[in-house]
């Protein structure tokens, strides 16, 4: 039977788990804050943004003067 990380309660087949690799979680555990959780999420959406986003930078126009 799988049991909370934090507070051992039985989670049945439903327990949160998270990428923290800490083992699932009950209902009151599932915030990243219940749990003192360590994986970093802004930095993995930073991430994810930055490599589905590129720059695209054109070429600067010249004066025609």
């Amino acid at each position: 039977m799988n049991r909370c990380g934090v507070c051992k309660k039985k989670v049945g087949l439903m327990g949160f788990n998270f990428k923290c690799e800490e083992g699932p979680f009950c209902g009151e555990q599932r915030y990243p804050e219940s749990h003192d959780c360590t994986f970093d999420y802004k930095e993995e959406g930073r991430e994810s943004i930055s490599k589905n986003n590129p720059v695209v930078k054109g070429e600067k126009m010249r004066d025609r003067c």
